[in-house]
Parts: C-alpha cells; sequence; structure tokens
C-alpha cells in the first residue's frame, strides 16, 4: 500500500507540474537597464536558439570593432563554404567581396546564413574556431545554458541556448555597443540596388519596439527576441517555441504591454542571474508534429509527441490582475501632464530618411536620449505620404534641453506643448498587427 500511494502521488505530481522536457514555449521579459524579471515562463529550459544565434555572432563582431580589430569599410571575401550556405541567406558567391557593414545588415535584416559565416570566417579563422569562441563569450556574460556549433542557428544537436540566456546576451549587446544597436532597428536593407525589408516585423506592429532578432528552425518552432522603450524605459522580452509567424509577433506584443504593466507597478522579480536550471532536460523538436514531421525523425525526435496549443500570453491577467490595471492607469495619469511635452524633428518624404535623422538625433542627445519615447510615424497630407519624427513623453525641460542640443548639432527641433495638435497623433499611433 505504501508503495501504491507513492505511485499515485508521483502521477499526481506530473499531471500537476508536467515534465520539463514538455515545456510548450519559453519566454521572459526583463528590465534592460536594471536586469530585474518582469515576467517568465520556464525561461531556463533548454531550446534550439536558430537565427537568434546570429545575436552573438554580431555581439562578437561589435567587440570586433570597437577593439580596433575589424573596422566597418573593411572588406570580406565569400569563402565557397560561406557561399553554399542554405537560406535564408543574401545570395552571396564563392569571392565576392562586401563589406563588414553590409555583411552586418544582411545578418541584421535579412538573417543572412552566407553573410554570418563570412563574419566568423574573417574573426575566427573557421567557423568551428568562431564557435568555439560563442560559447566561450557565451559563458563569459553568465550565458551558462548555451553552447554553439555554427554562427547562424543552422540546425545542430549541439546548439543549445535558453530564453534566459539570450535575454542577457541581448541586454549586453545594448548595454556595451549602444552606438550600434542601431543595426538591428533598421527597417530595411540597400544592397546591389535592392531595397530588402526587415523579417522582424516587431519593428511595424508594436510601436514602442526598435530591434531585435527573429529565429527559425524545425526544432526551435518561432522564436524572436523584441527590446521597446515606453517612457525612458526599456524592456527586453524572448520568446521561443511559437507555431507560426503571426503567433510569435502577436504574443511578443503581449508579452510586452505584460512587461510594461508589470514594470510600471513595481512587479519586480529577482535578477536575472538568479534563475537557475536545475532539470538538464534535452531542448525540445517544437515542430514534430506538422510540416516538420520529416525533420522531427531524422534527429531523432518522436514526430507524435507534440501537439499544437496556441500561446495565450494575457497582459489583462498579471499577476494581480486588475489591481496592477488601476495602480498603471493612476501612475499614468498623474504623470501624463508633466510629461506631456513633445519635439517635433522633422517631415521626410521617405522612411529611410526619418530612420537616419533619428540615428542622428539619438547619437547627438546622449544620456537625454533616455527620456522620453521616439518614433516614426507614417501620415498622408494632400494624397501624399510622409514620415513624421517626433520624440513624446517629455517634461517642459527636457523639451527644451532636447532642442538646445539638436539646434547644436544643426538638427531640426521644434518643442510643442500638451496642446499641440500637429503631435497628438504621433503619440498614440493606431496599431496594426500584421501576420506574417
Amino acid at each position: 500500500m505504501p508503495r501504491l500511494n507513492l505511485v499515485l502521488a508521483s502521477i499526481a505530481c506530473l499531471l500537476l507540474h508536467g515534465s520539463p522536457a514538455a515545456a510548450r514555449y519559453a519566454a521572459i521579459v526583463i528590465d534592460a537597464d536594471t536586469g530585474r524579471v518582469v515576467h517568465e515562463t520556464d525561461s531556463t529550459h533548454r531550446w534550439y536558439p536558430a537565427s537568434l544565434t546570429k545575436v552573438m555572432t554580431i555581439y562578437m563582431t561589435f567587440s570586433a570593432i570597437e577593439s580596433g580589430h575589424l573596422h566597418l569599410n573593411d572588406t570580406v571575401t565569400v569563402s565557397r563554404h560561406a557561399s553554399l550556405q542554405p537560406s535564408s541567406k543574401l545570395g552571396l558567391r564563392q569571392g565576392q567581396n562586401l563589406t563588414v557593414e553590409q555583411a552586418i545588415m544582411a545578418v541584421t535584416t535579412r538573417s543572412a546564413n552566407d553573410a554570418a559565416v563570412v563574419l566568423a570566417e574573417h574573426l575566427g579563422g573557421t567557423e568551428s574556431n568562431f564557435a568555439a569562441m560563442m560559447t566561450q563569450t557565451a559563458h563569459r556574460l553568465g550565458m551558462y545554458n548555451s553552447s554553439f556549433q555554427n554562427a547562424s542557428g543552422l540546425p545542430d544537436d549541439g546548439q543549445i541556448s535558453s530564453a534566459r540566456d539570450l535575454a542577457l546576451l541581448s541586454a549586453a549587446l545594448i548595454r556595451d555597443f549602444p552606438q550600434h544597436y542601431r543595426f538591428f532597428s533598421a527597417t530595411e536593407f540597400r544592397y546591389k540596388g535592392r531595397v530588402l525589408p526587415n523579417t522582424n516585423r516587431i519593428l511595424k506592429s508594436y510601436p514602442d519596439a526598435d530591434g531585435l532578432k527573429t529565429g527559425f528552425t524545425c526544432g526551435s518552432g518561432y522564436n524572436l527576441i523584441a527590446s521597446a522603450k515606453r517612457n525612458g524605459h526599456r524592456l527586453i522580452g524572448v520568446l521561443l517555441g511559437a507555431h507560426s509567424s503571426a503567433e510569435r509577433f502577436q504574443q511578443m506584443e503581449n508579452l510586452l504591454d505584460l512587461g510594461f504593466t508589470n514594470s510600471a507597478s513595481g512587479l519586480y522579480g529577482s535578477h536575472i542571474s538568479q534563475l537557475q536550471d536545475g532539470s538538464g532536460a534535452p531542448p525540445p523538436f517544437q515542430l514534430s508534429s506538422n510540416r516538420c514531421a520529416g525533420s522531427a525523425e531524422q534527429m531523432g525526435a518522436d514526430s507524435g509527441s507534440n501537439r499544437y496549443e496556441p500561446i495565450r500570453i494575457n497582459p489583462g491577467h498579471s499577476e494581480r490582475g486588475k489591481a496592477v490595471k488601476e495602480i498603471r492607469a493612476a501612475s499614468v495619469k498623474s504623470h501624463s501632464s508633466e510629461r506631456a511635452w513633445s519635439v517635433a524633428m522633422g517631415n521626410f518624404a521617405r522612411k529611410i530618411d526619418a530612420d537616419v535623422n533619428l540615428k542622428r538625433a539619438r547619437s547627438a542627445l546622449g544620456p537625454l536620449a533616455k527620456a522620453g519615447q521616439a518614433r516614426i510615424v507614417r501620415q498622408k497630407f494632400k494624397g501624399g505620404v510622409f514620415w513624421k519624427t517626433v520624440w513624446t513623453g517629455l517634461a517642459q525641460d527636457d523639451s527644451r534641453d532636447f532642442c538646445r542640443r539638436l539646434h547644436s548639432k544643426n538638427l531640426d527641433c521644434t518643442a510643442l506643448p500638451p496642446t499641440a495638435k500637429s503631435v497628438a497623433s504621433a503619440e498614440t499611433p493606431r496599431r496594426h498587427v500584421k501576420a506574417g
């Protein structure tokens, strides 16, 4: 009888808590400045990172640039190995040359596997040597669940990370290389007469988002890292294991909304470095039950083991439910009047020109850029379209300091009080969620 009770208790435990290896998805949202966790689900569970791997590839590229071992205008040559990488790719040919800046842009906007390998071989001699360097750097950053076998994230049993580790990496990239973060914010890449849009659609669907990276393999599912800044406050979100591209973008919006709600209400957890993985469970093969079943079998996964269940991240039911909403609403109301000033920084016929103008403004503002929120707004006028660059959520003194600094750098700036209707629509643009 005691043995039977033990068995029943074990079954009940499994039913209540589930197996660590059967994680439906993994997610985390952290405060980028403090590293405090504002939401997490299975964030230490090992996962295949797919093209989120390229954030580490670019982190190491930025490091080489800052140390003087590499320059943006340096020329790199495409090897046969790099040219043979599968999609997604830029279509580089063996012997072809491109600049380091072009290679970075190809990786951050198009997730180009061939460009990632070009950078890896240039910095490490071979891709495998570079992968060993990546793993060493990951462990130095505290990414203890991570190991890398390649620079792109293409399928490999040893290519492993976690939501926690990828959030740590993203925070380190923004902290260590703020001057280069713009590469992850670019909405398009101009290459050989072509305009190639960024694959990260969160940049268009979520007004506060300004980077980072998408990823997909059959093993990983649809992954996404996103960073967003609202009223000078930056969050980083990681979502691993969505079953469609549309799901990852939609649920990331919910994750960020939940994160901003919790952080505005002071609902912080422990520091991200305190999250520990005690299970040692292997990564799931996330899409083994659909069109990726063949790939699952090749990697030894059970093709019938995963049933599709949609991710449901509900920002309206956070840790304290209605109380959180009320606290947030009161906070917003109390601060809205004192931080309702804006500055307008020019109108442009092309969005890429507005992007460039905003990057120049961020550089000119320096520490002042931590206040308020920058955005580029699409507006129609007399049958045409133009792009407005604005900075909202400022105190009156902030707006004056902004314009004083921008004018000193010969950049346009007009301070607008709360009653200025010209920016009202820019402060609260209508959100359009596009499926992808």
